[in-house]
């Protein structure tokens, strides 16, 4: 179902499980765009940006035909797509162990961090791997890569909807308002969070569960 880069890309996984997942999520990506498509498995080509993010181009047209965007951590992957909208989306497991103390430190902004304070011990974990979501979405969404560090923007913290508060980089996009959504998960997902951003107006979300 991958292609020769896929296959590649999978094989520079040092352990066997890490290989597994990533033949899974991308064979899982290309099933459903080629479906939302209609298109062969093989027909559906990705190409990158200039910063390495992926996208279809229809080999008729020099239009982008769907964009999508794949996260995944642990054993669970998360697809966005939209017809119009570029997209960037983050699913984090809040129950693994980490320094998420060190984490804000390194990469929130300082009005992220008094946020964070501002919170009881309890929520202030609840809300450091939505806002990594939020940032994560945010990075992706403006097809930043490398780029654009998480300190050069500040966004909004739990309990308040994201947004975006700030940006200090000449990789901000003026022409965009960009929007967030932070994702009602599924029962049986208990201990993720995920957040979607886009560029535009968000103005249906509709999820499905693949099992």
């Amino acid at each position: 179902m991958l292609s020769d880069e896929e296959q590649a890309r999978a094989l520079r996984y040092k352990f066997p499980q890490h290989q597994q997942q990533f033949v899974i999520f991308h064979g899982f990506m290309r099933q459903v765009l080629a479906r939302y498509l209609g298109l062969e498995l093989h027909e559906v080509v990705f190409k990158k940006g200039d910063k390495g993010k992926p996208y279809i181009i229809t080999s008729d047209s020099d239009k982008v035909a769907l964009q999508f965007n794949l996260s995944h951590t642990q054993n669970v992957a998360l697809l966005a797509l939209s017809s119009d909208l570029e997209l960037g989306v983050d699913i984090e497991h809040t129950a693994r162990k980490t320094d998420w103390q060190g984490i804000s430190r390194r990469f929130f902004t300082d009005t992220e961090q008094a946020a964070l304070l501002s919170l009881t011990e309890k929520e202030q974990e609840e809300a450091f791997y939505d806002l990594w979501t939020r940032k994560e979405a945010y990075m992706k969404v403006i097809g930043s890569g490398l780029a654009l560090a998480p300190t050069q923007f500040s966004l909004t913290v739990l309990p308040q909807p994201p947004a975006l508060i700030s940006h200090d980089s000449d990789k901000f996009r003026p022409d965009w308002c960009v929007q967030f959504q932070s994702l009602s998960l599924p029962e049986n997902l208990d201990g993720f969070c995920a957040t979607v951003a886009a560029s535009g107006s968000i103005e249906s979300c509709r999820i499905y569960e693949f099992n």
